[in-house]
């Protein structure tokens, strides 16, 4: 026994050395880290700077980036700020403006496009996406230091997120407790990356680095256990490690969660549902693909994703469905959906129905998102032969609803499953004059209001109008924007970039035939969803929602220029003093680009639009890149 405790003894000494030396060494680094003098890389070019007053001032002079000043304007928080930083090196990294976002086949080119901001407050939504939390340089010493200019306010400094709040789901969230890591962790905590999982099943990366980890610790000041910490102290170290971790993945879920009980929440009004099943061009066509192919729909098992009343599962069910597995988030509407379904002889009530040539009783209400539907009821993966769903919102993709569709898909659809609709199409085009609301201000009970007229145009330059715009105000023709497959696409395809071209449609009327000019003031955006001959091999149809076709409650997507483009229905002569776009010298056809992406506000889309004038001899005008959120 006591060869056994010297021995234990021995240990215990050699290991006290050992820690001893490594905390030695500890504060060795840490100290020349301290005294070291840190190269801070510029934004824009590969220059270093030994201070942060220096770089950003580089910055200012040679970039025409004021960080201070767009710090200071904006009201930018330390997290705001972090993400900005990240913003401009991912875009200049791809020779993008981080401004108006305009790409170059250079780094030269984009270094001479450089110019101040043009509305901050609409650039803001390009650097708000958490992913910009992650560094996109390693070892970015300005993102360890940038805020040191803070730290006399930092006892002003208040968190976005309630800390009596955040402390309370870290004591009750089971992902942190305190038991989570190991001791030996508490030195430097490195966090597994924290995942919440938005309502499309995809994974949202909540803090991803240990560099935004550290920045956080260096920040906040919290109570635990009563006591109030301000250093960053080993004893606390994996507390605060903690609260940084749960502090951006609660917001974001929390975010994401109110954002989904409002959306369904309004699909619990039965004006809504009036409207769209009152819409007779939607119920045609999903009415049309469901009862003309009965070689689709009979004895096949469907799953209606978002199903409202449960219209179109009752359709299934009429064409000859041996299963219909209707699935609805709205609490409300998932009940009405299941009385309106056992009112019609269509619930399913757990016993086969026999006896009859067509299934009755074949359709299960489930309620829940389609990614949650595994909590309430067990579907075989792969084993539905018809995915239904009308999912379409403003713009086609506005409420996000097809990452749904696609998860559902990926999960339980059939291989060579039928989905409907199975193609969706986004259409784009100019509009004249008629498509504003110009000619109602100019002449109001004989009385000119036009002033009005230019505050509503300027509104209407930044945010999207859904209205229907009659076929006669098109003046440009007609081009494909971008096109989907939905039983092949991926979700990232949700988020695209396309370029096109505008010109002046041939059949124009024009009253003032001496100027042959015409005026473009915006672009108008529709889209078509097909049930093509792939899977509806009886009778394929197509919805439409286009300005040609008559009206649906989707209307068009109207985007107005900060100011029209005058176009020519014939070449003009050159002029190389007149500004390209003008009565003197209009334009002979528009180029532009497009981008629509899922926006940081869970459930919505931003859309981008440059757009440039052409001139008869090949000259272009470039007009300020237009922000837009839906």
């Amino acid at each position: 026994m006591a060869e056994n405790f010297n021995v234990n003894a021995v240990n215990e000494e050699s290991e006290e050395e050992e820690f001893e030396q490594q905390l030695e060494d500890w504060e060795e680094w840490k100290s020349d880290e301290e005294f070291a003098d840190p190269d801070f890389i510029c934004l824009f070019c590969d220059g270093k700077y030994s201070s942060i007053e220096s770089v950003f001032d580089h910055c200012s002079s040679n970039h025409s980036f004021d960080f201070q000043s767009i710090k200071k304007t904006l009201k930018l928080n330390f997290y705001d700020s972090f993400k900005l930083i990240n913003y401009v090196r991912s875009q200049v990294a791809e020779n993008r403006c981080w401004s108006c976002r305009l790409s170059f086949q250079s780094h030269d080119d984009l270094q001479k496009h450089l110019h101040k901001p043009i509305n901050l407050e609409n650039e803001k939504q390009f650097w708000e996406d958490d992913k910009y939390l992650n560094p996109f340089m390693k070892e970015d010493s300005l993102l360890h230091n940038f805020w040191e200019d803070e730290d006399k306010e930092e006892e002003d400094y208040n968190m976005s997120v309630d800390k009596e709040e955040l402390m309370m789901e870290l004591e009750n969230n089971q992902d942190l407790e305190m038991n989570g890591l190991d001791e030996e962790d508490s030195m430097d905590v490195v966090p597994s990356r924290p995942s919440c999982s938005n309502d499309n099943g995809s994974k949202v990366e909540c803090l991803e680095s240990n560099s935004t980890l550290n920045m956080v610790r260096s920040l906040e000041k919290v109570t635990i256990n009563g006591t109030e910490s301000k250093d960053i102290g080993s004893s606390n170290r994996k507390e605060k490690g903690k609260l940084g971790r749960v502090s951006f993945a609660n917001v974001l879920a929390k975010e994401i969660k109110n954002v989904n009980e409002n959306y369904f929440g309004a699909y619990g009004s039965f004006g809504i549902h009036r409207e769209m099943i009152s819409d007779k061009v939607r119920m045609d066509a999903y009415r049309g693909a469901i009862l003309n192919n009965p070689s689709l729909m009979n004895h096949a098992t469907v799953l209606d994703v978002g199903c409202g009343t449960g219209i179109l599962s009752l359709f299934a069910a009429q064409a000859g469905a041996s299963r219909v597995i209707a699935v609805e988030a709205s609490d409300k509407m998932a009940a009405v959906a299941t009385q309106i379904a056992k009112d019609n002889g269509q619930l399913y009530d757990g016993s086969p129905s026999v006896g009859s040539e067509h299934s009755t009783g074949v359709i299960s209400v489930v309620q829940g998102m389609v990614e949650e539907i595994d909590k309430s009821v067990q579907i075989p993966p792969h084993s539905v032969d018809v995915l239904l769903s009308e999912w379409m919102g403003y713009c086609l993709l506005y409420e996000t609803m097809l990452s749904s569709v696609l998860y559902a898909r990926d999960r339980w659809l059939k291989p060579g499953g039928a989905i409907l609709p199975d193609t969706a199409t986004i259409f784009v085009a100019g509009f004249g004059k008629g498509g504003t609301s110009i000619p109602f201000w100019e002449n109001v009970y004989g009385f000119n209001m036009s002033c009005i007229s230019k505050e509503v145009v300027e509104d209407a330059s930044q945010n999207p109008i859904v209205d229907v715009v009659d076929s006669r105000d098109i003046m440009t023709n007609t081009v494909v924007v971008q096109a989907f497959d939905l039983a092949t696409m991926k979700p990232d395809e949700m988020d695209f970039t396309s370029s096109f071209e505008l010109e002046p449609r041939l059949d124009l009327s024009v009253t003032d035939l001496k100027s042959k000019t015409v005026w473009c003031y915006g672009v108008v955006l529709w889209f078509e969803t097909g049930f093509s001959s792939r899977f509806c091999k009886e009778m394929p149809t197509v919805l439409s929602t286009s300005p040609y076709t008559p009206k649906t409650h989707w209307s068009q997507t109207i985007f107005t220029f900060r100011e029209p483009i005058a176009m020519a229905l014939e070449k003009p002569e050159a002029d190389g003093m007149v500004t390209i776009g003008t009565d003197a010298y209009p334009a002979v056809r528009i180029q532009s680009r497009i981008s629509i992406v899922r926006a940081a506000e869970h459930r919505s889309i931003d859309i981008s639009l440059e757009t440039s004038g052409i001139s008869a001899d090949g000259r272009k005008r470039n007009w300020p890149v237009q922000i837009f959120n839906l």
